[in-house]
């Protein structure tokens, strides 16, 4: 049976402390894995999100770090470490969702050199160290897990207008994550999970919402519980890498 007992593991998440990293982290803490996660400064949130995590009779550290500070990476992997002697699972599920208007992205250089390099630290060159850096540990242990929380459009070469930065970094990262998967194999497996509508931002108006909805085949956003149910099953199975889940209520096939 290709699933793999986790019982035991230590995975750290990061942007744990609420919203999909959070269901991430319980739904992995369900299954006995030690949790370290990150946050930025939803201190409130990751102080619950600690408390709810120790119920479950793991171990959790929480970690506060701005991933968009390489320098950052390092010490998040120095204190999980420190704590649990080792990382098995990483989940890079840090995010920012803002819209980039490009009509004001063009008028200041620095403007622009200060977004991108935002934007491209936090969604591909956090991910890309923590992979190396963990992951060649993995290699060396001999088993490991990553899984890097994307877009679907990354995966069908799609785009939609006004989250420009985001999205050309999230397909950085959906090709960071085929490189590591030829990179880290056969004892680590790289995989991505793709979302599509999952948790709509506040300034969508309800009327747009719905509009969005209806366009999608089931109906309805995924939900990060259907996130975090494909990640476990990414950290459990023995025989994907290089894989994409993509949980988007079939919206990547009519092209929304």
């Amino acid at each position: 049976m290709d699933v793999t007992d986790i019982q035991g593991r230590t995975a750290l998440i990061t942007g744990g402390a609420k919203r999909i990293g959070r269901v991430i982290a319980l739904e992995l803490a369900a299954q006995g894995v030690n949790i370290a996660f990150t946050y930025r400064k939803s201190a409130r949130e990751a102080m619950r999100t600690e408390e709810e995590l120790q119920k479950q009779g793991v171990r959790v550290l929480a970690l506060q770090a701005d991933l968009s500070d390489i320098d950052a990476c390092e010490k998040v992997i120095q204190g999980a470490v420190a704590q649990f002697g080792k990382v098995d699972i990483l989940v890079n599920n840090a995010s920012d969702f803002s819209r980039t208007d490009l009509s004001r992205l063009n008028r200041n250089p620095q403007q622009f050199r200060e977004q991108f390099e935002y934007f491209n630290t936090l969604h591909m060159g956090a991910p890309f160290y923590l992979g190396i850096s963990l992951g060649l540990i993995m290699k060396e242990e001999g088993w490991g897990r990553i899984i890097n929380i994307i877009d679907r459009v990354a995966v069908r070469g799609q785009a939609y207008p006004g989250w420009s930065l985001y999205l050309a970094t999230k397909y950085g990262l959906y090709g960071i994550t085929q490189a590591m998967a030829v990179e880290l194999n056969p004892e680590v497996t790289v995989n991505s999970v793709a979302p599509g509508l999952t948790m709509a931002p506040a300034e969508i108006s309800s009327k747009s919402l719905d509009e969005l909805r209806n366009k999608i085949p089931l109906k309805k956003e995924a939900g990060p519980e259907a996130i975090a149910a494909d990640v476990l099953h990414l950290v459990q199975s023995a025989s994907k890498t290089g894989s994409v889940m993509l949980t988007d209520g079939g919206s990547s096939v009519v092209s929304i």
